[in-house]
């Protein structure tokens, strides 16, 4: 139970944040956000959430927050204790850190292992949940705005290869293993014992004749021959500068989730247009040796393999862009965003305060897809 005599200010959250905090945040009496190492750099969620926010007259916030590691704690702290916080979204790096800060997690985080959204409940309690899986099946199998028809029309019987075991990573396996019954997942990761881990436990709530199997990043190349879909949940891609422990820095923009990425690393310069000089300049036998064995690989493919990027900044990243030149399918993490944030706002962060403002959040799902796609 929160103690009322501790309630923090915009000005106690900021202490823990690196971006500037945007002004809106004190001018609404609902507050919610993303947390991550550094949304304020790429995210459209406030973007999407404010337009929603806007076109309901519903007087609430969402905004970035860049939060540094050793900060997590003391910033979910002050958070908690804000007049009006109802939730945030959780991106990369914290999926599966923010998990120690919650008092509960519902059973498809829990089976997940991770947590891309929490709410703040009425009792002053916090609970954690994972809207990455539904937003991910809902963007591929259900039509997005804008589109005459959804990206594929079924994942059943499907064989399918998933980049990534991280928290994204998980989400994807737990429901791409749900929705092919009876075709095959192969996943692979940086590391094969994390993924050799994954692959045990999908294995558990996987139904017959569904096959599951990890495979090496070095065995990609041999293994996409009869692959339907390759799906991206890896943070390679990424655009933007990447903070490593020790003040390093370094970058996954160049390079394809489809091949072994190893960027060097950098001390911070204190100047990005320095940091990428630098960087550069190590950086293009590795960028060429990746693009090369990542173009190989897709031109391995059948032709009518689709290709899928939970990535949405940059729009088109190099996987993305090497499968469309080569005449593949291709769908980028835009309309995952939308739906997982349309999940979340309708369903768990902002539910309860919506009810409490007169609203009935179900018959809202189709107005915050539809404005959050129109402001992404």
């Amino acid at each position: 139970m929160k103690d009322v005599s501790m309630k923090s200010t915009i000005s106690d959250i900021q202490l823990y944040v690196e971006n500037q905090i945007p002004e809106i945040a004190k001018t609404k009496k609902l507050l919610a956000g993303s947390i991550g190492e550094s949304p304020s750099k790429y995210s459209r969620s406030p973007g999407m959430w404010n337009a929603v926010f806007d076109g309901l007259d519903f007087d609430a916030a969402y905004v970035p927050f860049d939060v540094r590691p050793e900060n997590l704690s003391n910033f979910i702290n002050a958070l908690k204790n804000y007049p009006g916080f109802m939730g945030a979204n959780v991106t990369v790096p914290y999926k599966l850190a923010i998990m120690d800060f919650l008092d509960s997690i519902d059973s498809t985080a829990r089976q997940i292992g991770a947590v891309n959204t929490f709410a703040l409940n009425s009792d002053m309690t916090m609970t954690g949940f994972n809207t990455d899986a539904d937003g991910l099946i809902a963007s591929m199998l259900l039509r997005l705005p804008g589109e005459v028809e959804p990206f594929i029309p079924t994942l059943e019987g499907k064989n399918v290869l998933l980049l990534g075991a991280g928290g994204a990573g998980r989400a994807a396996a737990f429901a791409i293993a749900k929705n092919i019954k009876g075709g095959a997942l192969l996943m692979t990761n940086r590391s094969l014992q994390r993924v050799e881990d994954l692959v045990s436990e999908v294995n558990l709530t996987a139904e017959n004749g569904t096959r599951i199997v990890a495979i090496g990043q070095n065995m990609i190349g041999q293994n996409v021959h009869d692959v339907d879909l390759i799906v991206n949940a890896s943070t390679v891609g990424q655009s933007g500068i990447r903070s490593l422990p020790d003040n390093f820095l370094t970058s996954l923009e160049p390079f394809s989730s489809l091949a072994p990425a190893n960027p060097p690393e950098v001390p911070d310069p204190g100047d990005s247009t320095l940091f990428w000089q630098k960087w550069f300049s190590l950086s293009y036998p590795e960028i060429t040796s990746n693009n090369h064995e990542s173009m190989e690989a897709i031109s391995s493919t059948k032709s009518t393999a689709a290709f899928v990027d939970a990535i949405y900044s940059p729009s088109e990243t190099v996987l993305l862009r090497q499968a469309r030149l080569s005449g593949r399918k291709t769908l980028n993490g835009r309309g995952m965003l939308i739906m997982q944030a349309a999940s979340s706002f309708v369903n768990r962060m902002t539910r309860r305060h919506l009810e409490n403002a007169g609203y009935n959040p179900d018959s809202l799902y189709d107005f915050v897809v539809e404005t959050m796609s129109d402001a992404f």
